[in-house]
C-alpha cells in the first residue's frame, strides 16, 4: 500500500485485519475460498527445528519463529483499527483477502503442478 498524501512521510503504522485469527482459522478461511480443505499439521518444537534446518533457514529466524510460536507477541492477537483511521476504509477480512487471492491456493497454480 503506498500513502502518497502529505503527513505520511516518516510515519509507521501497524495494521491489522479486523479480526485476531489463528493459524487454524487463517487455514480454514484458504480451505473455504479455493473450495478445498487445507490440512493444518502442527509440528513440535522438535519437528520445526528439525525440519527448518534442514531446509536451511538461518537459525536467528529460526529462533525468532521459535519465540513467535511460542508466545504470539501482543501485536499478533491485538486488532487495530488503523486501516480506517488512515485510508477511510475498514481493513478486509482474512477471509476476503483469501477469496480474492483463491487461485494462488489452487493445485493448478503451484509451480510444477
Amino acid at each position: 500500500v503506498a500513502l502518497t498524501e502529505d503527513g505520511h512521510g516518516g510515519q509507521e503504522y501497524l495494521v491489522t485485519g479486523p479480526q485476531a485469527l489463528t493459524v487454524r482459522d487463517r487455514t480454514t478461511a484458504i480451505g473455504a475460498a479455493r473450495g478445498a480443505d487445507v490440512e493444518l499439521v502442527e509440528l513440535t518444537e522438535e519437528q520445526a527445528l528439525e525440519t527448518w534446518r534442514g531446509q536451511g533457514m538461518p537459525e536467528d529466524v529460526i529462533a525468532f519463529l521459535i519465540d513467535v510460536y511460542r508466545d504470539t507477541p501482543p501485536e499478533g492477537r491485538t486488532v487495530l483499527d488503523t486501516v480506517e483511521e488512515v485510508t477511510g476504509r475498514p481493513a478486509r477480512s482474512f477471509a476476503q483477502w483469501a477469496e480474492e487471492h483463491a487461485h494462488a491456493f489452487r493445485a493448478e497454480a503451484s509451480p510444477g503442478a
